[in-house]
């Protein structure tokens, strides 16, 4: 006999699980016969040669209640024009410009960050990471602003083709 106070409880709970292991075990190897087989699948489930007609169903029930209602087109505040009117020739010096420092303060960011690890890693002060990636970002963007810039022109006029008749 055990000094454990709680190996007879333990005991106890083995042998009721014991029995209703049996109990389930017997149950599982002699079904009722009386009771009726259940249908695996109701009529309305869908299977695989029934089509669905998804027009007959209303899917106005899964919206939410805004989207129910009748909606007015949107409409445009601007003047009305009947000409296309191309952006200045300043305006898109100006855009070029701006993209031109933008790409190249990114690639310039790139590198100091890669120079400023590198040198605060070395010389063992972190301030030459901000320092690095300011100073390369905006050099580099300088220059590539400038280099776009060089190449806003004019575009070049088109010759129209002559005419049929005139030659």
């Amino acid at each position: 006999m055990s000094l454990n106070p709680f190996t007879r409880q333990r005991e106890k709970r083995e042998e009721k699980l014991e029995a209703k292991l049996e109990e389930l075990k017997a149950a599982q190897a002699a079904p009722p016969l009386s009771a009726p087989m259940a249908d695996p699948a109701p009529a309305s489930a869908w299977t695989p040669g029934r089509e669905v007609d998804y027009e007959a169903e209303d899917m106005n029930k899964y919206l939410p209640a805004s989207a129910q209602v009748e909606q007015a087109a949107p409409t445009w505040q601007s003047r009305p024009t009947n000409y296309y009117e191309p952006p200045s020739r300043a305006w898109q010096c100006v855009s070029k410009l701006q993209s031109g420092f933008m790409i190249g303060g990114a690639l310039g960011g790139a590198f100091g960050f890669l120079y400023g690890t590198f040198a605060a890693i070395k010389y063992k002060h972190v301030l030459y990471l901000p320092i690095a990636v300011l100073q390369a970002g905006g050099a580099f963007g300088f220059f590539l602003a400038c280099g776009t810039v060089i190449r806003c022109e004019e575009p070049p006029l088109a010759l129209h083709p002559p005419a049929a008749g005139e030659e």
